[in-house]
């Protein structure tokens, strides 16, 4: 604001005072403002702008007073903002037309646009007109350097994250308020990323605490240097990484993957190197919603989304997740009180040995069939029961009940194929797994030959004392272990030689390939001799024609399985196939 360099020849007294008092505002040391009855700014004087670090262009007519506050600070005082205890009460001009009721001092803290923080000492007098109708504000405002500096450390120790020292949860949603406040005026999109490391809890059982949270530190530093002044890095909790992005220049498929790609380069600890994926989630103002818990929790659909699909990968957020979401909220009722009611059933697929065509053994599936959902797949309802902790309790139900099944078939036929039970990682990963199978051997007085435990090949990289113990003690009980999808994932023969293994399930994906290329049959052959050499048996999964049966043969695989022998059988229908002809 400027004032003319020669006055007037003639300038009333009253003009000569506002005058005055418009070069005392704009010289004055301290901050001060004006606003009107909405509380909007119309007026700011340069120390104001050097305080709240806004431009008054960006203040007058566009923003409110409450707008550059502490959103936390504010929803608990905000009444004290806008009616303030009231020192004094005098009037401004003799008519008493107008009044000015001066606040009370007090200490508020001004966010900057930067993210920076401000306790400034503010004051805040209403003007009224003479029937006490607020007419505006007139504020002024002053930092605390000293205060602001014994503050600070309080401040930061609780708005962040102790083992990153990236901002946390709390000041996450708060700078996410701002961002889409501001984006409500300027039009411009705010993203959310959220970033979750995949395997970290089976970092930690295998390698240890310390060895998780040097993986979350390294990526926290790669996320750091990969994120722009647009950006905002903080944790939400453990792993759960979240990026804040505003402008046009939000984040990018390309940004994503990089991302991903800089999370997975090998991180370095002790005398080891460790190896992390992660998954992304991503939602959007204003598709996605306009306020901040919306957008949070639409980001945390996409990330379940990404990390149901395997992990690795980013996904956005549309709104047939919270379909989705709905219906596995319903599914996990449901499952819950079908766990207590034993609300399912096995089916079994024979595996047939290729030398002599007999059944040798059958793989055990379990089945959920709702009264009014109907048929409702494993790959949809074992994962839930996973996250809900109900394995232990439903693999000790399939356990029982296979063990059962054989003793049918063993009073009825005098034999039985061996039964072989997948193993989910979190019953693995139980200590108590070996004597919950030593219990049903022993309940239903059958021997250790009559099941063998399928464990995916996956959990052969776990590698921990937990999960070697466990095989070891399944071992020295005569049950036989299997490795499931053989060739799918870190394919090793190494890792069987550290392993109590009896039988690996060669994979479909590479049964198919024995048709469609050359390579197929010598990756097949490979993995059978060499198995061989080590001992193991070798079961040839997904086969589906008389041609890779034949083959199979041929290259000396084991035991085959699949559609080609027979689909999967009820209880009744695998005696049938057990009954001797004629």
């Amino acid at each position: 604001m400027q004032i003319d360099a020669q006055p007037p020849t003639a300038w009333s007294a009253q003009q000569l005072t506002v005058a005055a008092y418009r070069l005392a505002a704009q010289s004055a040391p301290c901050g001060i403002f004006m606003c009107d009855s909405r509380g909007v700014f119309t007026m700011v004087n340069p120390a104001y702008e050097r305080l709240t670090g806004y431009e008054a262009a960006q203040l007058v007519g566009k923003l409110c007073l409450d707008a550059l506050l502490d959103p936390s600070e504010l929803a608990l005082r905000r009444a004290e903002l806008w009616n303030p205890p009231v020192r004094d009460v005098v009037a401004v001009q003799p008519e008493g037309s107008l009044t000015a009721a001066h606040g009370m001092e007090a200490e508020w803290t001004y966010l900057r646009p930067n993210g920076m923080r401000a306790t400034v000492a503010q004051a805040l007098t209403r003007l009224c007109d003479a029937r006490g109708n607020i007419l505006g504000y007139v504020g002024t405002a002053f930092e605390n350097p000293r205060r602001q500096r014994d503050a600070l450390p309080l401040w930061h120790l609780l708005h962040h994250d102790p083992l990153t020292g990236l901002p946390n949860q709390e000041l996450l949603e708060e700078r996410l308020g701002l961002a889409l406040e501001r984006a409500r005026r300027t039009n411009e999109p705010v993203l959310l990323a959220l970033l979750e490391l995949d395997n970290l809890r089976t970092l930690r059982d295998s390698l240890g605490q310390a060895a998780a949270d040097a993986a979350v530190k390294h990526v926290a530093a790669r996320l750091k240097r990969l994120c722009g002044d647009d950006q905002l890095l903080g944790v939400m909790r453990g792993s759960l990484f979240a990026i804040i992005s505003t402008g046009h220049h939000t984040l990018a498929s390309d940004r994503e993957l990089a991302l991903l790609a800089e999370v997975s380069r090998p991180i370095p600890f002790i005398s080891s190197t460790l190896h992390m994926t992660a998954s992304i989630g991503v939602s959007s103002y204003p598709s996605a919603g306009s306020e901040p818990r919306a957008l949070f929790q639409r980001a945390l659909l996409a990330l379940n989304a990404a990390s149901r699909s395997g992990g690795g990968v980013a996904r956005h957020f549309d709104f047939g997740m919270q379909t989705q979401s709905a219906r596995r909220a319903h599914l996990e009722s449901l499952l819950r009180e079908a766990v207590d009611a034993r609300q399912f059933s096995l089916a079994y697929q024979p595996q047939i040995h290729l030398e002599s065509g007999r059944i040798t053994r059958t793989e055990t599936l379990l089945r959920w069939k709702h009264h009014q959902l109907g048929a409702i797949g494993p790959a949809e309802f074992v994962p839930m029961a996973e996250d809900l902790g109900l394995m232990e309790e439903l693999g000790a139900w399939v356990l029982d009940a296979a063990c059962q099944q054989v003793v049918r078939l063993l009073a009825k036929f005098g034999h039985a194929p061996c039964m072989a039970i997948n193993v989910s990682p979190a019953q693995l990963r139980d200590r108590k797994l070996s004597g919950v199978v030593a219990d049903a051997l022993e309940r239903w007085q059958l021997p250790p030959g009559s099941i063998e435990l399928e464990i995916t090949e996956g959990l052969l990289l776990d590698n921990t004392h937990q999960v070697i113990d466990t095989l070891h003690n399944l071992r020295k009980l005569g049950v036989e272990i299997a490795i499931d999808d053989f060739g799918t994932g870190y394919s090793s023969l190494a890792y069987l030689t550290r392993f109590p293994v009896n039988r690996i399930k060669i994979d479909r994906a590479l049964v198919r390939a024995l048709s469609s290329a050359q390579k197929g049959d010598a990756v097949i052959r490979a993995i059978i001799e060499m198995a061989h050499a080590l001992g193991i048996q070798v079961t040839a999964e997904g086969v589906e024609t008389a041609a890779h049966a034949r083959r199979l043969s041929e290259l000396g695989c084991d035991e085959a399985q699949g559609f080609w022998f027979s689909r999967p059988l009820t209880a009744q229908a695998l005696e049938n196939a057990l009954a001797p002809i004629g």
